[in-house]
């Protein structure tokens, strides 16, 4: 190996030195991102000490977030002021990637929370629990629609939520007002509806009234018997029924293996006699 050729990295070499596989070097010469300094009528590849260098830069662009073929006319033809307006259109990118994965972040945080208080209750108990005054936003009414209709209007709301990034891990709620309970049409809402943040404009609210609840828990599609326990834990307590029952899921297809083993958690509203 001659003198001069002895100030160059073989392939392998370079390699090892930027710490990445030979094919990648191989690719950037195909695309003619980065070709070896010296080729020799015998195969042989050299990369020189300042192509580490550019290596370097294209590692740093490509970190960012910017694709190869754009890479390439910024090696020889760019500015200061051109880079400072690219970084910080990536710095944009980024920060609206954070802000996502912060949103996924408390979703899973609350899925996780929610899944972890079901596996501590006991299903077939009622309680008496107080609860803050909470926003709900509600959907379009869907008491006695169609099944096609009532689906429909439960993925407007999905969809609005998932639009607006409202979705904070907690599940899609049903709204059952009294007379719904009384008629024992358990599965006819008047509403569905999302937990949100107040201050939410732009759809319909439902204030969820500071006061009593019973609470008791749905196993499947067993709405009737959860209802009769908790109408006769309410009796047993001398109370009465309020204006409306809130309805969501606590295990619901995420984690729990077929309808059958789906979990849903009652608050129905109650006052005094």
């Amino acid at each position: 190996m001659s003198e001069d050729v002895r100030k160059y990295f073989t392939t392998g070499e370079f390699a090892k030195l930027c710490h990445v596989k030979k094919q990648t070097l191989f690719h950037y010469d195909e695309i003619g991102l980065l070709s070896p300094e010296i080729k020799k009528a015998n195969g042989y590849r050299y990369y020189s000490y300042h192509q580490f260098e550019l290596f370097q830069v294209i590692s740093l662009f490509k970190e960012v977030g910017i694709p190869l073929k754009r890479i390439k006319p910024l090696l020889t033809d760019k500015t200061p002021e051109d880079i400072i307006a690219l970084l910080k259109e990536k710095s944009s990118e980024i920060e609206s990637k954070i802000k996502k994965l912060e949103h996924l972040q408390r979703m899973i945080q609350t899925k996780v929370k929610l899944t972890e208080q079901a596996l501590e209750t006991d299903f077939s108990s009622v309680s008496l629990q107080h609860s803050d005054e909470e926003p709900l936003m509600i959907g379009r009414p869907v008491l006695n629609l169609p099944e096609r209709q009532y689906t429909a209007a439960l993925s407007e709301l999905i969809r609005y939520r998932q639009i607006h990034e409202l979705d904070q891990g907690h599940p899609v709620g049903g709204l059952f007002a009294r007379e719904q309970i009384l008629k024992k049409e358990f599965y006819n809402y008047t509403h569905f509806y999302i937990k949100t943040e107040e201050g939410i404009v732009n759809k319909d609210l439902h204030i969820k009234p500071k006061g009593l609840y019973a609470v008791g828990y749905q196993i499947g599609d067993e709405a009737e018997a959860a209802y009769r326990r908790i109408m006769q834990f309410i009796e047993e307590y001398g109370l009465e029924m309020g204006d409306y029952a809130y309805e969501e899921y606590m295990l619901d297809e995420v984690v729990a293996d077929g309808f059958d083993n789906q979990i849903t958690r009652i608050q129905l509203q109650v006052r005094g006699t």
